[in-house]
């Protein structure tokens, strides 16, 4: 009876319930049908065998190699190649992709009034090469700097990624995931895009690296430092990363023997010092906080849901209130799959002002209808949850454009305009890829966001079956960055691509052969 408490028994029966609760409820999402706690029990137990069976035979499954272990140039040569590989997107997409927050963040850098809503530090990287551009009299030149020193810099992150699973796991394996970096597509298309979610997902692919690597085998104190400054920079390009390292560490020092207590005390105050970093950086440029709605996509969506499609099975208190919180009937706004739409009509300052009365009104709803909220829950998460064979998502799969909409009496002279070498192949990669790439067949299960996020959980479970125990809760941290996107406000391919870059270090191996030492 005792060891079905152990770690390997646990993580196999809670992968098979995990993959089977998400079967069970995005099977009938996908086609539409309402969601149902019998039938996703009664499916889960149905399932629960043959997945325990499957899981099993994949946790212990090994690859093994033949021939000779392949040899990788030296650091600043893999940086040069992956550039090299990178440069045909640059010149199809030049001076780079400027969409999604780029406008608003340029805002907020030329007329001074920030917002901790997009990163201050990712916001003054990219407006001082676009203030550069203006001052030389090329915007694009500015433009074209940025995305050049983001290529580089991605880069980097990715060839110290290879060093340490050398390391760790050997030459061959390091080989493999440096061909992954180089030639899997959305790095190509992500390293020149203006996002903070690019360099994001670079540093915590090489955090994670480097924490496996000192829990495993110890780091000298170089490595030491480029564990510390991924965490930092990683925290300071993306509010949601400072729960997870935050959580973690805590977790590690409560959970971890002495030994390894070292790597999780030495995260959380690599945590406290970005959180201080992002505090005087709001201070020092006087940002505004960020409005409390952008961490209640999930309630607002399942009230609002709830609002337009039963309101009969609310009290007449409880429309009001909605109503109050959500003025001119913005619940009427309600898209399934983004919540932007309702979020931001909502008065956040009368959110703020009585929380409690908030969760109140929610827990409420959520009582009286479980159903309609799991179907919100659902719908605006279904791209991460499950393998879609329709991409429902609002708007693009990934943007490769420049968003020109957004500017108005606060910019003055050239904008950032288009300056592709290969007009036509940008044109058809944002047909194809961009636009409907995550359906086609067969390029559309290489990108499809479920497929990538089974793939990522399906690799950190077997990391945490076959991994030593302290190593094994490293795993910990790519389902816990899961978490706070399930959260967010709507499942797009830049949300996705953390995952997509800790698909190699996960996938590495967890012990490194005796004729690679």
């Amino acid at each position: 009876m005792k060891k079905l408490f152990e770690r390997r028994p646990a993580v196999l029966l809670v992968g098979a319930f995990l993959f089977a609760f998400l079967l069970a409820v995005g099977v009938p999402n996908e086609q539409g049908i309402p969601f149902s706690l019998p039938r996703t029990l009664l499916l889960c137990a149905a399932l629960m065998v043959p997945l325990t069976a499957v899981l099993y035979y994949l946790f212990r499954l090994r690859l093994k190699g033949s021939g000779q272990a392949a040899k990788l140039p030296s650091g600043k040569w893999r940086v040069l190649i992956l550039m090299g590989i990178y440069l045909p997107a640059f010149l199809i997409l030049c001076p780079g992709t400027f969409a999604y927050d780029t406008p608003f963040q340029l805002k907020q850098f030329f007329t001074g009034q920030y917002s901790v809503h997009h990163p201050i530090l990712h916001t003054l990287y990219v407006g001082s090469f676009i203030r550069l551009g203006k001052w030389i009299g090329q915007v694009n030149i500015g433009a074209i700097l940025y995305t050049l020193t983001q290529i580089l810099a991605l880069s980097c992150c990715f060839v110290r990624c290879t060093q340490s699973i050398e390391k760790q796991c050997g030459s061959r394996t390091a080989f493999v995931a440096y061909l992954f970096f180089a030639l899997y597509p959305l790095h190509m298309l992500m390293a020149g895009t203006a996002t903070k979610d690019t360099l994001f997902s670079g540093l915590f692919a090489l955090s994670l690296c480097l924490i496996y690597q000192k829990m495993r085998f110890g780091v000298h104190n170089r490595e030491n430092g480029r564990m510390i400054l991924a965490i930092v920079f990683s925290i300071l390009l993306r509010n949601n990363a400072v729960y997870v390292y935050l959580v973690w560490s805590i977790l590690g020092l409560i959970l971890l023997r002495e030994s390894n207590r070292k790597t999780a005390l030495a995260v959380l105050m690599s945590t406290l010092l970005a959180m201080g970093i992002g505090a005087g950086l709001k201070s020092g440029f006087h940002a505004a906080s960020g409005s409390v709605v952008e961490m209640l996509s999930v309630p607002i969506q399942q009230m609002a849901r709830v609002r337009l499609m039963r309101p009969e099975a609310l009290s007449e208190e409880e429309i009001n209130r909605i109503d109050t919180l959500m003025p001119g009937e913005a619940w009427r706004n309600y898209d399934a799959t983004i919540s932007d739409p309702v979020k931001f009509e909502m008065d956040g300052e009368a959110i703020r002002a009585d929380m409690s009365g908030f969760f109140r009104l929610y827990l409420s709803v959520l009582v009286k209808c479980p159903d309609l909220c799991m179907d919100a829950f659902l719908d605006l998460t279904h791209a991460f949850l499950f393998p879609y064979q329709t991409y429902r998502v609002s708007g693009a799969y990934l943007q490769t454009d420049i968003t020109d909409d957004y500017y108005d009496d606060w910019w003055t002279g050239e904008r950032i305009h288009d300056m592709s070498l290969f007009p036509r192949a940008r044109q058809a990669l944002w047909w194809r890829f961009g636009a409907k790439g995550a359906m086609q067949w067969p390029i559309g299960y290489l990108f499809n966001m479920g497929v990538l996020v089974w793939l990522c959980l399906f690799l950190s479970l077997r990391r945490m079956y076959l991994d030593e125990k302290g190593s094994a809760f490293v795993a910990l941290l790519p389902l816990l960055l899961l978490g706070t996107y399930l959260l967010g406000p709507c499942m797009t391919a830049r949300y996705v691509y953390p995952f997509v870059c800790i698909l190699p270090v996960l996938a590495g191996g967890v012990k490194r052969k005796e004729n690679e030492q």
